[in-house]
């Protein structure tokens, strides 16, 4: 097994579900702390308000799609980051395979 297949592997076994129930659980909290609502977030992201505010106040489930958006929106901005850093929101797994993917399909 190369390299890449053991990063993919362990991204299959990464368990999205957790991830995106801690995001939800967060999200209002990780919103005051950059001082913005969670429509600013479904702004910043494309996401629809709505559905961003009713993740926010745990009455809709996140799709791994949403999760992916506010994550690499956090990512995007400094005190963001360290938030999804300290709250364990982007685990080594999910970094490793999107720097795998990214050079897979970089140019020859």
């Amino acid at each position: 097994m190369d390299k890449n297949d053991a990063v993919m592997e362990e991204l299959f076994l990464l368990d999205r579900e957790a991830l995106m129930e801690k995001m939800a659980e967060n999200l209002d909290r990780i919103s005051g702390e950059l001082n913005m609502i969670p429509a600013g977030i479904a702004w910043r992201t494309g996401l629809d308000k709505e559905r961003v505010t009713l993740i926010a106040a745990g009455k809709r489930k996140m799709k791994w799609s949403e999760y992916m958006s506010i994550l690499f929106m956090l990512w995007d901005d400094d005190r963001g980051r360290q938030i999804i850093e300290e709250r364990g929101l982007f685990p080594d797994e999910l970094k490793r395979a999107m720097a795998v993917n990214r050079n897979a399909h970089g140019p020859a």
